[in-house]
């Protein structure tokens, strides 16, 4: 049984699924529309934040996420609704997780809603990794090889990071047989093989040496990705890459040789830690374990993983306006501290703040991955407050200040700026409601052009306020 949803789907009931429409809904028989009113049958609300994770696994983006240490953030809500004298409606709710999960016997597939060209350019943005994005095998459109898209330039960035210091080596008892002499003389081949002397000895040393289950996982991991999306996946890598091949053992791996390579002693190590990461992205690549669960506990418990697409979409924005406005500095996720002598002290994170390098103004954007069509709903109250308290906590210095979504729908100035926070003409610290035009079909060049149109929009109305 297989469910696909889009991220941030349905938050107000929108969207519901009435009994009758369940079989169309899901492409399922009778069978598996039975199946389905048992997974509807309670309700299921997974929470980051809830303690209901302990088998699947979040990826993030950024090192240090940072948000209220208390918050709940949703990831999925299954539940139905009895309506007098109407249909049962059957009702699922996502946050701003993607993945792949599984449970009660369903795999649950959280999309991303744009297509792989914008997914692909936020990830080249974020990892700074440019590839062939319109030659890329055409396998990928598949949600399950989307993900491993993903996984591919985690594994790929956290691998040229933890391979600055070398691959893990550890101090290994080697025996050679040459005419040097290194280390000891072994006795006991001396007296089988060297009477008379032949010129050769056999010696036994202690040397540095790469650990043979590592270099075997990270070697079949990159021919893996190199087989599925070309060889430009690891162009970052060709100095590892090279070095791992002339390493590798020649033998394929299996579960119990990932787990070795994960568990090794060496991985505990300080100076090659940061691997553990590393090999947990290459098992997923090379047991393709989003496709397979457990079949005897995969109605026990949810396993899976998700990544975190907000914060995905936040590291795209605040790349794009770094290389776009040199005059700025652009920082993500500032914390602005308030009240810090109260009980009541808090910390505020907006998600984009640009300051000018020269007159110290300031603008402040809050990031929103959803969908944006530009009509009054789709600007929730929530958010429209947010940033609101952002705003003044700058006062004076509050150049422009607004929220950045994924357009639906192409935007036009004279309905999505104001002239004046709040409306109120008694001021003049512009509002923006803006962002990047994206649509399922669309080409990398196309992607291109609706950034530098967005980019225009903003410099245009903010150049002639500095």
């Amino acid at each position: 049984m297989r469910i696909s949803i889009p991220v941030n789907h349905n938050f107000y009931e929108e969207r519901p699924i009435r009994e009758s429409e369940l079989a169309r809904a899901f492409n399922v028989n009778k069978s598996g529309v039975r199946h389905l009113k048992q997974v509807f049958s309670s309700v299921y609300e997974l929470k980051l934040g809830a303690g209901q994770l302990e088998q699947v696994k979040i990826f993030h983006f950024k090192r240090n996420r940072l948000f209220e240490t208390d918050q709940e953030r949703l990831i999925l809500k299954l539940y139905s609704k009895e309506k007098t004298g109407l249909e049962k409606e059957y009702i699922i709710q996502t946050g701003l997780y993607a993945g792949v999960f599984f449970h009660k016997g369903c795999k649950i597939n959280i999309t991303t809603r744009y297509g792989n060209t914008f997914l692909r350019r936020m990830l080249n943005f974020v990892n700074d990794i440019y590839v062939d994005n319109e030659h890329v095998n055409a396998k990928q459109d598949k949600t399950e090889n989307q993900f491993l898209f993903i996984i591919a330039h985690l594994f790929i960035q956290s691998l040229e990071k933890a391979a600055v210091l070398g691959l893990p080596q550890q101090y290994q008892r080697h025996r050679e047989r040459s005419s040097k002499v290194r280390g000891s003389i072994d006795l006991n081949e001396y007296l089988k093989r060297d009477i008379p002397f032949q010129g050769k000895l056999t010696t036994v040393f202690r040397a540095r040496m790469y650990i043979q289950e590592i270099v075997d996982v990270l070697y079949l991991a990159l021919k893996k990705l190199e087989s599925l999306f070309g060889k430009e996946i690891h162009s970052r890598l060709l100095g590892v890459e090279q070095l791992l091949k002339q390493q590798y053992s020649g033998r394929f791996v299996n579960y119990q040789t990932i787990q070795k390579a994960k568990t090794h002693q060496a991985v505990s190590n300080p100076m090659y830690s940061h691997f553990k990461k590393v090999l947990e992205y290459a098992e997923i690549i090379l047991l393709n374990k989003d496709l397979m669960p457990d079949s005897e506990n995969s109605h026990l418990a949810t396993t899976g993983y998700l990544f975190d697409i907000a914060e995905l979409y936040e590291l795209y924005l605040e790349k794009l306006l770094s290389r776009n406005f040199q005059d700025w500095y652009v920082q993500g996720q500032e914390e602005i501290p308030i009240y810090q002598t109260q009980f009541y002290r808090r910390s505020m994170f907006p998600d984009l703040v640009m300051k000018h390098k020269m007159n110290g103004k300031v603008i402040v954007f809050d990031a929103k991955f959803k969908s944006m069509e530009m009509r009054n709903g789709d600007v929730d109250r929530e958010d429209l407050h947010q940033i609101h308290s952002y705003s003044g906590y700058y006062q004076n210095a509050l150049l422009a200040s607004g929220l950045i979504y994924p357009l639906s729908k192409k935007v036009y100035k004279d309905n999505s700026y104001d002239e004046s926070l709040y409306g109120n003409k008694s001021n003049t610290v512009c509002f923006i409601i803006d962002g990047v035009y994206i649509h399922p079909g669309q080409t990398m060049e196309e992607l291109f052009e609706s950034e530098n149109e967005f980019v225009k929009r903003i410099s245009n109305r903010i150049e002639d306020k500095i």
